[in-house]
């Protein structure tokens, strides 16, 4: 018998030792891969900015980046970008600039944007987080109409 190259013969001779540790690259993150509801929200951002994407860019002229939580830990980070040309909607790193950073939960998101969460409530209450122009924050409520417009009957 011939011992194939790539061979497991070390682990039937050794059963007492793992036959491999395999590890994943620390630069996948398997949190972020994970569906989240909001995820369904930016896509309707999106949808909804192929068809007024000019007049929001003229009225709220802002990048805002989205930190989506789940389970206290950042799952997704996403760049609504409402200052260059008819705005576009990504998924962003960390360190992408904006003139606005809100944190806030994935459950938390779907409530403000469904309109169940009163967004100065939210904030008082340190359910959403503010980081950088909280007036730009103010205009968001664009935003969540441009969402209720393009899916009201959305299931989130």
């Amino acid at each position: 018998l011939v011992k194939p190259r790539n061979s497991c013969a070390h682990y039937n001779s050794q059963p007492s030792q793992p036959h491999h540790h395999w590890k994943l690259p620390q630069s996948l993150n398997l949190r972020a891969m994970a569906a989240l509801k909001s995820d369904k929200l930016f896509a309707l951002i999106q949808t909804g900015m192929q068809a007024q994407g000019k007049d929001l860019v003229k009225k709220i002229n802002a990048i805002y980046r989205f930190d989506i939580l789940k389970k206290g830990k950042v799952a997704k980070h996403w760049l609504v970008d409402l200052k260059n040309g008819e705005g576009k909607v990504e998924q962003a790193e960390k360190k992408s600039k904006a003139e606005c950073v809100i944190r806030i939960s994935d459950a938390n998101f779907v409530k403000l944007m469904k309109g169940s969460l009163n967004p100065m409530m939210a904030y008082s209450t340190g359910a959403v987080k503010i980081k950088g122009n909280l007036m730009l924050a103010m205009k968001l409520q664009k935003l969540t109409k441009l969402v209720m417009k393009a899916a009201p009957a959305a299931k989130l």
